[in-house]
Order: structure tokens, then C-alpha cells, then sequence
């Protein structure tokens, strides 16, 4: 390094500083000008301190979009679940549909007693979740669940009733990037700003952290949340709360210390939350220049330092929206990283790169067709889908292989059920499947008294009760404007028609298609077909499509958007939620409602998304997961070659 260089380098994060300033010394005293040289003495002994500082690393992240916030509970955007990787670590990651402790000893469990069921005498006046799933004052005539798992009605004697205890432990040593111990308090404190009226509530359900962690849901059904001592939270649910999740009840934590004085409402603007974060995770914030970067350092004080991590010294948030910009900064050096959100534009831009690679995982996300089984009451329009032989014609005549190839390219994949096949609850080959047979499609809709009697190449209603002879089969097929979707839809257009079922296409805007019910096309049971996506849990969520989750009067937010409706299926989706996750009687129940789900069809599975990361091949480490909002989820565990 000469002269000019040094003047040149890169700031070095504090935590080298000492070692880089004595290296920085010695170098500065050749820069001074001639010296009159020493007396020259024979075999000279090189002295340690003369040896070359290493080069600090730094790693490039380029997104196509800078964070609106960095406050968890002020901001739900991807662009800042990526800095929070780095800002924070855990507390539990998702790996492949399954979780893992990162800052807690371990994760609570009912067969080691750090989770247990046990029974309370509740009183008239409490909350509780009634036998209908509903939270409710306990009052004469609501039905709950009794603790020998009963349903009765309360008369008003004081009756027991089952609930959750949950204990989580932190790792000790943890500590704030300002110095501050981190302790089970900041947890509590965490839960108070989530439960906060002024915390937006859509915000407060994710809380902005990854999918792995409480939601506004759980908070809801939270009857106390305290912390015991420095390291230990215990989670109480409500009265006839059995949460099947209850090892993610644990509010990540946030520092009391630092923004204790101020309002929730404040938080959301105030800079100490929105822009300068503290965090416990592999590095601190160091600088923010607004449409420019986002520059973190190692933090020194990482609970993992011991063990050598980070492995980098400095990670840079570049914010770059053109992707023609993106896809030349990579090429060129300048960005190590481009994070899925922005590939497919740079993809289709560059050319074969040998030094650029691809990291893809398929999104937990499925998209899905869904039928209209049961709409609204004041949606009128004839009964299209009861017959499940409707249901199961359509399947047939879609070439879903076709369509998946067609939007996502060779590597597109066809999904038989709710689950993806990493899933350790998939149910493999009790799985119905569906492939494309459209011959085999149009005499299951002949069948079901729908065919083409006068040829005009639409099919109309034959004897089927409840609907008036003649009627053709035409229908509404709703999603949004994403491009994806659109292309998709426009294919599935195509291929029905083929089969005689006409489906105009409207393309709505996702707040429109989304809109809580009653006016709202889903959650209003306003559609005839809808093409959406859900997100595969580690819990399966068979729940999605239970009789007692049909969007009705009041439970607009209830999931079962189709109206499915079928004893079966419940039966088996029941068994699973009455068991422990990790049993026979969990993973049997699941099983059998995936196996009901792939033949009686309440949705159609069309296809599942990729992720593709573009990295160039000096980033070491990379592995992006399906379960991970970000693909920078082990960044602390990120390298670069030399």
C-alpha cells in the first residue's frame, strides 16, 4: 500500500482500532519524507509490529428499495428485515419449517415441563376463548370448554377451565450494543408496545419480525406476561387458549433502558427507534445516509464473538431501484450481493456471468386457486362449485406444470397440497394428484350435469338442482394486478375455456381483493374463483379451511374464504389441533387433512414461488430458507474469499 492509498482507505469499525492505529503509526512515519538513514547493522530482526494489517471485510448488499423505518413495530418492509439480520439475531430462527433458539437456552416444551397445560377456576367477568374459538367476557349461556374438555354452558358458578403455562430463558451475557444488559424485562417491554392501542395493529400481529415470533393474535389471548427474574418470561394464556404454537410466545426484546420515557406512539417517529436502532446481534448501526446506504459494523459485544463471529467486519446496505443500475454494480464489484426482491428484473438484464451465482429457495409462500364453494348470502349466483366433481374437473383440465413453467420458468414447482414437500409434516404419497387430462376433466363436468348442448363451445346447467336449466357455466376469476398473477390467470383463462367454462379475468388491487369483510371480495366471500397465496407454517394450519372458519357475521377475519364445508375434513383437523405438535395423534390428524384437502379440493394448488438471490462467488455462506423472510438470516455466519 502506498502513500495515497492509505490516505484513501475505508473507515475501520472501533472494535480494530487499537491494533490498525499502532500499524497506522509505523506506516505514517514512511510517509514523512527522507530521514537520514540509521547506521546499518548486520542480520536485523523484524519486529512484530511492522506486519501488514489485514484488510478490513466489508460485504455489499444491494436492494432494489430503502427501509421506511427500522423500528419492529413501525414498518413491515423487506428491505428492512434484511438490516435487522444484522442489527438483531433471533430470537428463534425458522430453518425448513422447523424453529431453532438463537438467544433462548432452549425452546419450551410440554414434555420437559417448561410448558404445561393446567387447570384454573375462572369467574364470571374473565376472559376467556369460548368453545366457538372467540374471545369473550365469560358470562350465563357461553359455551367453553371445561377442563375434562366438555363443552358446556356456563351457568355463572365458578368452573375450570384449561390454560397455558409457558416458560422461556435466556442465554446469559446477553447485552445491548450500547453496553446495557439485555434481560427478560426488555421482553416484557416488547409485549406492552405490541399490546399499545397506538401501535398500529397490523404492524403489532407481525411485529415486523420473521413469522417465527408472537403476533398480535397471541397478545389478544395473552392473559399475563411477566418476567420472574433477569433471564426468565413466563407466557399465561387466556382461559381455553391451547396454542398449538405456544413456543413462539416469546416477544423479542427491546430496550426499556434507552426508549422507556417515551410513548408507543412516539416511537414511531422518533429517530432513536426509526433510524438508530439498538439491537443485540452481530453489529450496530453506524451510519444511515438516506438514499444511499445503510452501514453496520461488528459489534464487539455479539454474545457470539467467542466464537469468532461475525466473520465480517462491515456490511453496506446499498438502496439501487434501477435494475439496470443493479445488474452493472454487480457485474462491475460493486454490490457482493443483490437480495431476491430485486433479481428477476436483473436476471432477465444479465447475460451469463461466471462469476455471479445464483442462491434459490422455493417462498414458503403457495398460490392457489380458490373456489367459491359457499359465498356470501347476498351474493347471488348460481352454485358453481358444491359438486366436488366441478372441483376435481378443473383440476384436470389445467396444465398446472405448464402454467408454473410458463410465470417461474423450468424450475417452477406443482404443489398436490397445503404443504411443501420439505414440510416434516408432509403427506407424501397420501396425497390425491391431479395432472392435466382434460379429456378426463370434461366428463367429470358432463357428470355433473354440465355440458354443451348447443354448441357453441360453453357449457350449460343439465338437471342440477338449484340451478335453473340453460344457465352457462360463466364465472368471475378475481386476483391482483401483480404481474405474475396476471400471466397466470390469463393461462388458466385459457385453459378452462378449453373445457368449456368461460372466467373473465379482473385484476384488483391487493387492498381491494384483501378487504376485511362484509364488503370485502375474500374475506366477504364475494368471488367466484380467487387466485391468492397463503404462507406454509411450521404448524400446518388445517385450520385455514375448518367449517367454524367460514367469514361470517362478526368473524370477518376468519380464514376459510371458500366456505368449505365437509365433517371429514374437520374430523381430522380437529384431532390434530387437540394434540401436542410432535405427536402421533398431530402428525396422523395432519396427514389425514392433507389427504382430504387433495381430494375434495376447497382450493386448487397452482404453484410455488422462487426466491433467487444473486451473489457473486467470493460471498461464502449464503442459504436462503424457505421459513426466512430474508436470506440474510445467518449473516453473521457470511464470508468473503480473498
Amino acid at each position: 500500500m502506498n502513500c495515497k492509498q492509505m490516505s484513501n482507505r475505508t473507515a475501520i469499525p472501533r472494535a480494530a482500532a487499537p491494533l490498525i492505529f499502532l500499524g497506522t503509526l509505523l506506516f505514517s512515519a514512511a510517509c514523512l519524507g527522507p530521514t537520514v538513514p540509521p547506521t546499518p547493522t548486520p542480520s536485523p530482526i523484524p519486529s512484530p509490529t511492522s506486519s501488514p494489517t489485514p484488510e478490513p471485510k466489508i460485504l455489499t448488499v444491494c436492494m432494489p428499495e430503502e427501509p421506511d423505518s427500522l423500528y419492529v413495530y413501525g414498518t413491515a418492509s423487506t428491505a428492512a428485515q434484511h438490516v435487522w439480520q444484522a442489527l438483531y439475531d433471533g430470537p428463534v430462527d425458522g430453518r425448513n419449517y422447523a424453529f431453532q433458539p438463537v438467544i433462548l437456552t432452549g425452546l419450551p416444551s410440554l414434555t420437559d415441563g417448561t410448558a404445561a397445560i393446567e387447570a384454573a377456576t375462572v369467574q364470571a367477568g374473565e376472559r376467556i376463548v369460548a368453545a366457538n374459538g372467540e374471545i369473550v367476557p365469560l358470562a350465563p349461556g357461553v359455551t367453553v370448554e371445561d377442563a375434562s374438555g366438555q363443552r358446556v354452558p356456563f351457568d355463572g358458578t365458578p368452573i375450570l377451565m384449561q390454560r397455558m403455562v409457558v416458560t422461556f430463558t435466556l442465554h446469559p451475557n446477553l447485552a445491548w450494543s450500547d453496553g446495557a444488559p439485555l434481560t427478560a424485562d426488555d421482553s416484557m417491554y416488547s409485549f406492552e408496545l405490541a399490546a399499545d392501542p397506538a401501535t398500529p395493529a397490523d404492524l403489532a400481529a407481525s411485529g415486523g419480525w420473521p413469522a417465527s415470533t408472537a403476533n398480535k393474535h397471541t397478545v389478544e389471548r395473552t392473559a399475563a406476561y411477566r418476567a420472574l427474574d433477569a433471564r426468565t418470561v413466563v407466557w399465561t394464556g387466556v382461559p381455553g387458549f391451547l396454542n398449538r404454537a405456544y413456543l413462539l410466545n416469546f416477544w423479542p426484546p427491546l430496550p426499556r433502558h434507552a426508549w422507556g420515557n417515551l410513548p408507543a406512539a412516539g416511537l414511531l417517529t422518533t429517530d432513536v427507534a426509526t433510524r438508530q436502532p439498538l439491537g443485540w446481534g452481530p453489529f450496530l448501526l453506524r451510519e444511515w445516509l438516506p438514499g444511499d446506504t445503510i452501514t453496520v459494523v461488528r459489534n464487539p459485544l455479539y454474545f457470539r464473538a467467542p466464537e469468532g463471529l461475525p466473520r465480517l467486519d462491515q456490511v453496506t446496505f446499498r438502496f439501487i431501484s434501477d435494475p439496470n443500475a443493479l445488474a452493472g454494480e454487480l457485474v462491475a464489484g460493486r454490490c457482493d450481493v443483490v437480495t431476491h426482491e430485486g433479481t428477476a428484473a436483473v436476471r432477465a438484464i444479465l447475460s451469463a456471468q461466471p462469476e455471479i451465482a445464483e442462491h434459490s429457495t422455493y417462498d414458503a409462500r403457495w398460490e392457489l386457486l380458490a373456489f367459491g364453494i359457499s359465498p356470501a348470502n347476498d351474493y347471488e349466483r348460481p352454485d358453481f362449485f358444491e359438486d366436488v366433481r366441478v372441483r376435481q374437473a378443473i383440476a384436470l383440465c389445467i396444465d398446472r406444470q405448464a402454467v408454473a413453467n410458463q410465470v417461474l420458468g423450468p424450475a417452477g414447482r406443482v404443489l398436490n397440497g397445503p404443504l411443501p414437500p420439505e414440510h416434516p409434516l408432509y403427506a407424501g404419497t397420501a396425497l390425491t394428484t391431479w395432472g392435466y387430462d382434460p379429456a378426463a376433466g370434461q366428463a367429470l363436468l358432463a357428470s355433473a350435469g354440465w355440458y354443451d348442448e348447443d354448441g357453441d363451445g360453453l357449457r350449460e346447467a343439465h338437471a342440477i338442482p338449484g340451478i335453473a336449466g340453460g344457465t352457462p357455466f360463466q364465472v368471475t376469476y378475481r386476483t391482483t394486478g401483480d404481474p405474475l398473477r396476471a400471466q397466470a390467470a390469463q393461462l388458466v383463462q385459457t385453459y378452462l375455456a378449453a373445457c368449456g367454462l368461460q372466467a373473465s379475468v379482473e385484476l384488483l388491487p391487493s387492498e381491494t381483493l384483501f378487504a376485511p369483510g362484509p364488503e370485502g371480495v375474500l374475506f366477504g366471500r364475494r368471488f367466484d374463483l380467487a387466485q391468492f397465496s397463503w404462507r406454509a407454517q411450521p404448524d400446518p394450519l388445517c385450520d385455514l379451511f375448518l367449517s367454524s372458519h367460514v367469514p361470517d357475521v362478526g368473524r370477518w377475519h376468519l380464514p376459510n374464504v371458500a366456505g368449505f364445508l365437509d365433517d371429514d375434513y374437520d374430523t381430522a383437523c380437529q384431532a390434530a389441533l387437540a394434540s401436542g405438535p410432535g405427536s402421533a395423534a398431530y402428525a396422523a390428524g395432519n396427514t389425514e387433512a392433507q389427504r382430504l384437502f387433495s381430494e375434495r379440493l376447497p382450493a386448487l394448488p397452482l404453484f410455488q414461488r422462487l426466491k433467487i438471490t444473486l451473489a457473486r462467488r467470493a460471498v461464502i455462506g449464503l442459504a436462503p430458507d424457505p421459513t426466512q423472510d430474508s436470506e440474510l438470516w445467518n449473516v453473521e455466519q457470511l464470508d468473503l474469499r480473498p
